[in-house]
């Protein structure tokens, strides 16, 4: 028999809890709650116990099943009878005696007995549910109908009442309203009784379509299950969030799928679907002028060469030397007028050189001819590739002496830049930037070009266009560097451009001069917006604000959306960073002077990805530095980096008295060795240790002033005060600690020399034997560098 708790044998035999711990007590046994373990060698003891007791009486247990005229009460009964029992011989076992207790029959009974309770319990339910006949009162003259489930008999009942009701002369309106109500009651049993819910035995896959951003307990309304199953799914998947916070669209799609059902993106319709209804234009398309976009390596001379065709000099304005945002011009050339479009060629502003390639119709790939191929050559290739533009290459500074056409004719024909003279398809134009050399073959190529790609557009009608750049200026506030690509813009008209809706204020050119119209393939400044729109965005002139206004409100809506998704739902890592590892986040608010930059900063701080070191970007925005950036640095504990903007004074003092950090930088090398530097103040150094010297130990004694010396001879360099010790005995280390007394003679010494005798002791150990070597190393910190 199992072993059972003390509370279990005391309801078995009928015993108080407490009275049975006492005696159990003082038969020497150990339960001293009513949840410990009786064992069957416990049981006869405490019978044992019991038996040899003065005064004892046996009690004999007896269940008994009631009649079936005793169910009305309890199904068992436990009736006890207590009765002087006959001294028992010493060392008499319970089974010898003629009324001994089987507690396996007892338990046996029990079980049987809350068997019996429970059946009859059903039992009684199930009497219950089938009574439901319901008397009513008719006339004197007739019986009373009974109307009882149609399990039972419920059709018949109607028709026997039917039957009744036409025997009479005369039906009353309220006899015949309870015979309708009853053929109702019957047909819906009917439905309920034919109709019974069965538990699925397999998942039910379902297909769930997914908005941009769900809740969480409506992504379960969706599943058909409890919220709390999907917490425990996100959270299995490394995602903490609560049923009320909201998830984003590829987040929800995959938790849906990890739960064994099927997602897809719902198809939201959308105010912004009817954007094309918004915008018709009339008439035949004209002829346009080419867009072409100066693409290349850093320090090729992309603006050099520019300057050249417009006769300007950008280069001597560009701080550094290098460019660091897009810029557009319209100028006019012996082939007619065209439209410049200049990048960097920095490695950070790779999405400046694909939105550039994408706005384009042709790509003047510049290469060194000193230099060749370099990673951004590559990469300005494969924008021009995916954009599927075709590529003129300007091989610039041939007249230098380390110019080496073929080398880069060879380069690129291994990048499928194959040149006309090889039996290729790629113009190849040899120019000097500086001298000017070159310039006219290189437009002569550019023409032939947008020749043959017969470039047209609507000159009339509603403009719209691609954002190319956008920054904020003193006394415009945002503005934004737009190219014209259909129609024609004017100032007043209502332009749609990301999540704002605004009224154009002024059009200006690349020399700041007024505009009151741009035509297609026209870049042109534009002011009059709320805020600086993300460059690559299109705008559109619409003739219906209400519908533009409606646009913008949805697409703010669902950037909102987006956005609280990724700020709600919180990385299980992050959360326990601060009390299970010892990552070290650095919080920044990021400012610069154009989208671009911001853009080139923020995805150059990816390669910042540290184990130890975690960057956290608290804020981001293009404009100067104000009290609500401070203020927000000042809550976060976050550094400012301000790129080719300046704080206001109020800003400064703010930031002054609350000690907050304010880093300018003009060229994005030095804002990202900058940042590279704070990173790797934070990072632990590396420890290097250096063997200094080891002594052999001659002998071992104790000094009264001193303590426990070893005497030792240095066998190897030299021997340190203060400096890190190692004890070795048999080539095993077996102590590690500090030396802290070196003496020559009587004499305290800084320092001992080889084949030097000396005395040696070691900070808290005397466990020194002789024969053992003492090993002095110092420890040097190395500071750690990002690689």
């Amino acid at each position: 028999m199992k072993d059972i708790s003390v509370e279990q044998l005391a309801n078995i035999i009928g015993t108080p809890v407490d009275k049975i711990l006492l005696q159990m007590k003082e038969a020497g046994l150990g339960q001293s709650s009513s949840n410990d373990l009786v064992t069957d060698d416990d049981k006869k003891m405490l019978l044992g116990f019991l038996k040899s007791q003065q005064n004892k009486v046996s009690k004999t247990i007896s269940l008994k099943r009631k009649t079936p005229t005793e169910t009305t009460n309890k199904s068992t009964t436990i009736e006890i009878k207590r009765k002087k029992a006959k001294p028992s011989e010493p060392g008499e076992d319970l089974e010898g005696t003629s009324q001994r207790i089987d507690f396996n029959e007892i338990e046996k009974k029990r079980i049987e007995g809350e068997e019996f309770k429970k059946t009859e319990e059903e039992r009684k339910r199930k009497e219950v549910e089938n009574k439901v006949s319901v008397k009513r009162k008719t006339n004197t003259s007739h019986p009373v109908v009974k109307r009882t489930k149609p399990s039972s008999g419920g059709p018949k009942v109607v028709e026997r009442k039917k039957q009744i009701l036409k025997e009479k002369s005369v039906i009353s309106k309220k006899e015949q309203k309870e015979l309708e109500g009853e053929e109702f009651l019957s047909q819906q049993a009917g439905k309920i009784v034919e109709h019974r819910f069965e538990k699925p035995s397999e998942l039910v896959t379902k297909l769930v379509k997914i908005p941009v951003a769900i809740t969480v307990s409506d992504l379960a309304k969706e599943l058909s299950i409890k919220s709390v199953e999907v917490v425990k799914k996100l959270m299995d998947m490394g995602v903490m969030a609560t049923v009320n916070q909201t998830l984003d669209q590829d987040t929800a799609i995959l938790l849906t799928e990890e739960m064994g059902h099927q997602a897809e993106p719902a198809q939201e319709e959308l105010a912004e679907d009817k954007l094309d209804e918004l915008v018709t234009y009339e008439g035949t398309e004209e002829v346009r002028n080419p867009v072409i976009s100066v693409l290349g390596h850093v320090d090729h001379g992309k603006t050099t060469l520019l300057d050249s065709i417009r006769n300007t000099n950008v280069t001597k304005q560009e701080e550094g030397g290098i460019t660091q945002k897009i810029g557009a011009y319209q100028t006019e050339t012996k082939q007619g007028t065209m439209t410049f479009i200049d990048t960097p060629g920095h490695a950070a502003f790779s999405e400046v050189r694909a939105r550039g390639a994408n706005s384009t119709d042709i790509v003047i790939l510049v290469v060194a001819a000193d230099d060749g191929l370099q990673p951004q050559t590559e990469e300005a290739i494969s924008h021009a590739n995916a954009a599927e533009v075709p590529i003129i290459v300007a091989v610039n500074k041939i007249d230098l002496e380390g110019a080496d056409l073929e080398r880069v004719k060879n380069e690129l024909s291994s990048k499928e830049l194959v040149p006309e003279d090889w039996g290729g398809n790629t113009q190849f134009i040899s120019v000097s930037a500086l001298k000017g050399e070159g310039i006219d073959a290189l437009l002569e190529a550019v023409s032939l070009e947008a020749e043959v790609l017969e470039l047209k557009a609507h000159h009339n009608g509603p403009a719209h266009g691609v954002v190319l750049d956008s920054s904020t200026e003193k006394g415009k506030g945002a503005v934004a560097t737009v190219l014209v690509q259909e129609g024609t813009l004017k100032a007043g008209d209502m332009i749609l451009v990301g999540e704002q809706t605004k009224k154009i204020r002024s059009l200006v050119d690349e020399n700041s001069e007024a505009l009151k119209s741009a035509g297609p393939s026209v870049p042109v400044l534009i002011s009059g917006l709320d805020s600086p729109p993300k460059a690559g965005e299109d705008f559109v002139v619409v003739t219906s604000e209400k519908m533009a206004k409606e646009i913008s409100t949805e697409r703010s809506k669902r950037a909102r959306e987006s956005r609280l998704a990724r700020q709600q739902i919180t990385n299980l890592e992050s959360l326990f960073d601060s009390e299970l590892s010892k990552v070290i986040k650095l919080n920044f608010v990021i400012k610069a002077d154009t989208h671009g930059s911001l853009e080139a900063i923020l995805g150059s701080l990816k390669n910042f990805a540290s184990e130890e070191v975690r960057l956290n970007i608290v804020h981001d925005s293009v404009g100067g530095i104000n009290n609500n950036d401070v203020n927000l640095a000042i809550a976060t504990h976050a550094s400012i980096i301000g790129f080719n903007v300046r704080a206001d004074s109020s800003s400064k003092k703010l930031a002054e008295a609350e000690s907050i950090d304010i880093s300018y930088y003009g060229i994005i090398y030095d804002l990202l060795d900058g940042i590279k530097e704070i990173i790797e103040g934070h990072l632990e150094p590396d420890i290097k240790e250096e063997v200094l010297g080891t002594a052999e130990v001659k002998d071992t004694f104790k000094s009264p002033k001193f303590g426990f010396i070893a005497g030792s001879i240095v066998i190897e360099g030299t021997i340190r005060i203060n400096k890190f010790v190692r004890v070795i005995r048999d080539d095993i280390v077996v102590f590690e600690g500090r030396l802290n007394s070196l003496r020559r003679f009587k004499d305290e010494a800084s320092e001992v020399a080889t084949g030097t005798e000396c005395g040696i002791g070691i900070e808290n150990y005397s466990d020194v034997k002789v024969g053992d070597k003492i090993e002095v190393f110092d420890k040097k910190e190395i500071r750690r560098t990002l690689d």
